[in-house]
């Protein structure tokens, strides 16, 4: 599979991940600032809305059970990163924010 067909897999994959508090995608919300493949590893490089954002640790746990979920995927590493600061401007044109109900807590 070439790089650019497994990295537009990985970007579909990753619009699985649902940001709790808004209720939309991490591709979406232009959370995802790259996807790169390095030989066989998968590189996902993407951030939070605040470096406060309590939902860090829980997007880190999703996006890598979304890259573990593939099996065109062997080895991956998410990537949290601060730089550039994201802001709402990132968010697609079009986006229905709270399309997926935030989960329940049992």
């Amino acid at each position: 599979m070439s790089d650019t067909k497994l990295r537009h897999k990985v970007a579909q994959k990753l619009r699985e991940v649902i940001d709790p508090e808004l209720g939309v995608n991490i591709v979406d919300l232009g959370l995802v600032y790259h996807i790169l493949i390095d030989e066989d590893k998968v590189i996902v490089k993407y951030t939070a809305t605040t470096p406060g954002c309590p939902m860090r640790r829980f997007l880190q746990q999703q996006v890598e059970g979304a890259l573990e979920e593939m099996e065109e995927v062997s080895a991956y590493e998410a990537q949290l990163i601060w730089e550039p600061p994201w802001s709402v401007e990132m968010i697609v044109s079009d986006v229905q924010f709270f399309a997926v109900p935030p989960p329940r807590l049992m």
